[in-house]
């Protein structure tokens, strides 16, 4: 099966699995590519929609993978529970209010796992932010361009009940540019932060002939977003190009 490469990208940041839940299946593609491909002995694909269900059901049958994958209509992760023993769940292709709701409806399924992957579709920061101060810590992000967009993937641990030792809280440039902007070199992340380097320059040039009080406004806006991808670009320890 020939997954996206947003969907495959989460798919090869997925270790092996006993138990896979996708919750948000939408034509059960992720859960048949790791079944099929033996990563995952099992899975549960999980949808609010009938319709999309109805074809991750035909599709498994095409891949005759009845006995290995349960489809459940579930609003978010209510037809999921701890007792599923589920050790891997991924959350993709929403955005990341909704995200964030499905998690804290289900905390104890997702306290429960070993390993979450999330693929927020808006409000990132507000996603890494929030997640790391709920039980949670992020131990990798990869950026990918798909069809012409740019998609996060956070590779998300629940912090261990007692642990002494919590996390340390997220500067705003990691919750703006991602958690592992420091430790770890990403070139979808660094083309992605040139494009935004140059299109917010383009806004300050824009504005500068301007003098209304809004216009002053946006310019300290650009200047301070123009700072924080400078910081981002130079974490990644990669020369500004002056001349772009």
């Amino acid at each position: 099966m020939m997954l996206s490469k947003r969907l495959q990208t989460v798919a090869d940041m997925i270790p092996p699995s006993d138990a896979f839940a996708d919750i948000g299946c939408d034509h059960g593609y992720l859960p048949i590519y790791l079944v099929n491909s033996g990563k995952a002995a099992r899975a549960i694909a999980m949808d609010l929609r009938k319709g999309p269900l109805e074809r991750a059901r035909a599709h498994v049958h095409e891949y005759g993978l009845e006995g290995k994958i349960d489809l459940r209509l579930s609003d978010g992760a209510d037809a999921l529970y701890v007792k599923d023993a589920v050790d891997t769940i991924a959350v993709t292709g929403m955005g990341g209010r909704l995200l964030l709701r499905i998690m804290e409806r289900g905390h104890a399924v997702f306290r429960a796992a070993r390993d979450i992957f999330v693929s927020p579709q808006s409000d990132i920061p507000l996603v890494r932010s929030k997640i790391t101060t709920d039980g949670f810590t992020i131990v990798d992000e990869r950026m990918v361009q798909d069809a012409g967009k740019y998609y996060v993937i956070l590779h998300l641990k629940p912090v261990s009940e007692g642990t002494r030792e919590l996390p340390k809280p997220l500067s705003d440039l990691e919750v703006l540019y991602g958690a592992c902007i420091h430790t770890k070199k990403d070139p979808v992340l660094v083309e992605f932060l040139q494009k935004e380097q140059k299109q917010t320059r383009k806004i300050l040039n824009s504005l500068t002939d301007t003098n209304t009080k809004a216009a002053q406004a946006a310019c300290e806006q650009a200047e301070r977003k123009l700072g924080m991808i400078e910081q981002a670009l130079q974490a990644q320890q990669i020369k500004e190009d002056e001349n772009g």
